[in-house]
């Protein structure tokens, strides 16, 4: 075969597909803090720390960067937490976020003995944790995302279990049949009942 000017091993779309659905061993790379007091979250960066898919979302970072383009490269090893706060009034479900918060705290001290949370979120960094990949999709794009923090060992041990893939109702809020609208009698507006889930 004749060779070409720029030949060279690339992928053609630098996408490195997407990590498949089910638990893995994870190794936080970075911790950061979004947001202002007092609704702030929890940023881990994380990738593959063992087997097949090592270094997952690295590579496939490395390959979207190295193809260039206009659209900008994010890094998608990522998963979000938000930080209970007492003095955050405006928080939906603050009793679920102490909740989902001490579970990570507590998969995290299992995942790495010897590890006690004193508060300090960037000794978080380096330490192993189990992460589930999810089945998800919005506007009409497939694609897997972290759903939840696991115990390592028991990723490893293969007591963890793939999560069922993430049901949406629609990309928009879905809008009640004619038959079903309620005009409120002491305001004159229409009433609609909200879905407890955002489509966001």
């Amino acid at each position: 075969m004749i060779k070409y000017n720029g030949m060279k091993s690339e992928a053609a779309s630098g996408n490195v597909g997407q990590l498949p659905a089910g638990p893995y061993v994870a190794k936080v790379l970075k911790v950061e803090i979004e947001g202002d007091a007092p609704d702030q979250r929890l940023v881990l960066k994380m990738d593959v720390a063992e087997g097949y898919y090592l270094d997952f979302f690295m590579n496939k970072f490395k390959a979207q960067s190295a193809k260039g383009g206009t659209y900008t490269v994010t890094f998608k090893g990522v998963y979000k937490l938000r930080i209970p706060n007492e003095r955050n009034r405006s928080a939906l479900y603050p009793e679920s976020d102490i909740r989902k918060f001490n579970d990570m705290i507590y998969r995290f001290e299992k995942s790495n003995p010897g590890f006690h949370w004193d508060g300090d979120e960037q000794k978080l960094k380096g330490l192993q944790i189990g992460i589930n990949m999810q089945e998800d999709q919005y506007n009409g794009n497939q694609f897997t995302r972290i759903g939840r923090l696991e115990i390592a060992d028991d990723v490893r041990n293969g007591i963890v279990k793939a999560m069922k893939p993430r049901e949406r109702k629609g990309d928009a809020w879905e809008v009640p049949q004619p038959e079903q609208v309620q005009i409120d009698p002491k305001t004159g507006f229409t009433a609609v009942e909200i879905p407890e889930e955002l489509p966001f």
